[in-house]
């Protein structure tokens, strides 16, 4: 979304005037909607790395391995292997998928074009808060290809970009943690898949947003594509004995949380039966409308 305002714009791209308008949008519903990643087009300043400089030093990632075991006891380097993707996964689907479901814009992804600024926070999981690592975003050019969730290009262009900045991820974790690629890329491919129907549902196109989630990570070469990763759909009645429905997420992949002393697995665990999940989900949901 750069050049002359008067020029004609490539195909994929809107005019310069009509781009920055539309970007300048869409960061901001981004930032609203997620402010504990909130991500922005500015340069590379103090404070801030590239996740290409991140993920190729040892240092750091051994730092950020070190603040997950920090968290639970009885946390081994595996485990916090699984943690640190968790987290990272939660960052970029954070920073990118809100604005590809809400506005159709595809920031480039290369690990040396995006910028982050790693922080403590605090997060709730099972009912208990728990310190993380957040991080905000920086977009180093201001190229964003612009699509449809229905484009087929588009999402392929999504999953080709959205591959290869994970890969050197999965790479410096593997090799600090020893934590199988397969394992830490279903990581990845589960916070996406959650980021698509959280964003979905925050834009009003939940449904649009689970099927192109769907078209994007269930490509049968690609990483990401596992069996397990899917979306299902859980129904109990009210206090009125009317239906009421909730989408889920099913995990591809574990986060290995049963690991730690105290831990236990989690909602949507790839490791619990199905049939024991969605008696626990429904329950959950029974409680959420004031049943007992």
């Amino acid at each position: 979304m750069t050049g002359d305002e008067s020029a004609t714009a490539p195909e994929g791209y809107a005019t310069a005037s009509e781009g920055e308008a539309r970007l300048r949008q869409a960061l901001e519903a981004q930032a609203t909607y997620m402010q504990d990643v909130t991500a922005a087009v500015a340069p590379l300043e103090e404070g801030w790395r590239t996740a290409r400089a991140f993920f190729a030093d040892g240092e750091a990632i051994e730092q950020f391995l070190a603040f997950e075991r920090a968290l639970n006891k009885g946390t081994d380097l595996k485990s916090a292997g699984a943690f640190l993707m968790s987290d990272y996964g939660y960052i970029l689907a954070g920073a990118v998928v809100p604005l590809f479901v809400g506005f159709g814009l595809l920031p480039d992804l290369a690990p040396g074009k995006i910028a982050l600024s790693f922080y403590t926070a605090q997060d709730e999981h099972e009912g208990t808060l728990h310190a993380v690592r957040r991080a905000h975003v920086r977009y180093l050019t201001a190229d964003f290809v612009e699509g449809g969730l229905e484009d087929a290009d588009h999402l392929e262009r999504f999953r080709r970009q959205a591959e290869a900045h994970f890969a050197p991820v999965v790479e410096a974790v593997f090799a600090q943690t020893g934590l199988s690629r397969a394992a830490l890329w279903r990581l990845a491919a589960d916070a996406l898949a959650g980021r698509f129907l959280d964003a979905g549902r925050h834009f009003g196109r939940a449904d649009a947003a689970m099927e192109a989630a769907m078209r994007i990570l269930k490509q049968p070469r690609s990483p990401f594509n596992n069996r397990q990763l899917h979306y299902f759909t859980l129904t109990v009645l009210d206090a009125d004995r009317k239906p009421f429905s909730h989408v889920f997420r099913a995990r591809g992949g574990c986060c290995r949380y049963y690991r730690v002393e105290e831990g236990s697995l989690c909602p949507t665990c790839v490791l619990k039966p199905a049939e024991a999940r969605d008696e626990d989900l429904r329950q959950k949901m029974r409680a959420h409308l004031g049943l007992s």
